[in-house]
């Protein structure tokens, strides 16, 4: 069985991502796994003398505020048609990354789940500080989806690639999802115009590899990569942009361009991220 593992810090943010959540699960028979960790600071419950918060005080109040979203959950699944979803609640100490880390180290987990601060998804991948070490310590692609996003069962999906090799088991995850989700799969290669192709052997591997999976590329020009997406998936009306973290991709030439945040930011879609170990 699938499962999606899906972030919450408890916020209307996480509410909304979490309830997104449990609709593609439901499309894709997958359960879900709500988790939360917390950080052990031991402390006094009061000036006076008296026992410490321990970590088991800790333990049992993040619970108790999962099974609230859990509960929730539950009687959302209830009103959707066909909804079998098992939600499984979880939580942990220490840092996120780090135990992002290890519970999608196997094969249980299929992908991650988790809410953006009010504002762009790019703006909370350029200045939230969780969201980029969990992509980077993730071993499975990271969905945010931003407060302002609807996130229902996305219809086209859009993939924006460097050529880069690490961008091939990216294609083939998007390839079984379309087949749980019945979305519309677009490749897209940002070249400014005048820009001169390089790594043109690159380029023509990864042609041949989407024609065996029955996938074209297309080039999109313009002068700058942000805007470029960004036109781009407002024009084709997508649903849902993804992208590899690599030093070398797409996101490493846009993060690394001196375009201003404040037009970066604006981005409202949904956003998958390959992270850096990603195979």
């Amino acid at each position: 069985m699938k499962k999606l593992l899906v972030l919450t810090d408890f916020s209307a943010n996480a509410a909304h991502a979490e309830s997104a959540a449990l609709r593609l699960s439901s499309k894709m028979s997958a359960d879900l796994v709500l988790y939360h960790t917390f950080s052990y600071v031991p402390m006094a419950l009061s000036n006076i003398e008296g026992p410490l918060v321990t970590p088991d005080m800790y333990y049992a109040d993040s619970m108790e505020h999962l099974q609230k979203g859990a509960h929730r959950l539950n009687e959302l699944c209830g009103t959707i048609a066909g909804c079998k979803t098992h939600i499984d609640c979880k939580t942990g100490d220490g840092g996120l990354a780090e135990n992002v880390r290890e519970l999608t180290a196997g094969n249980e987990m299929s992908m991650v789940i988790m809410g953006g601060r009010t504002g762009g998804t790019i703006d909370h991948l350029l200045t939230g500080s969780d969201t980029a070490a969990v992509i980077r310590k993730s071993r499975k692609p990271v969905c945010i989806i931003p407060s302002s996003a609807h996130l229902d069962i996305p219809k086209k999906v859009v993939f924006a690639t460097n050529f880069e090799i690490s961008d091939l088991p990216a294609v083939d995850f998007l390839l079984d999802l379309g087949k749980d989700l019945d979305f519309e799969l677009q490749i897209v290669h940002i070249l400014r115009p005048g820009e001169a192709a390089t790594a043109i052997g690159a380029e023509m591997a990864f042609r041949k590899f989407l024609l065996h999976r029955g996938l074209t590329c297309k080039q999109v020009f313009r002068e700058a990569v942000q805007p470029a997406l960004q036109h781009y998936c407002a024009d084709e009306k997508v649903d849902l942009l993804a992208l590899s973290h690599q030093h070398h991709s797409l996101v490493a030439r846009l993060f690394g361009h001196s375009e201003s945040k404040a037009a970066i930011a604006q981005q409202q879609l949904p956003v998958i991220i390959f992270p850096p170990d990603y195979k």
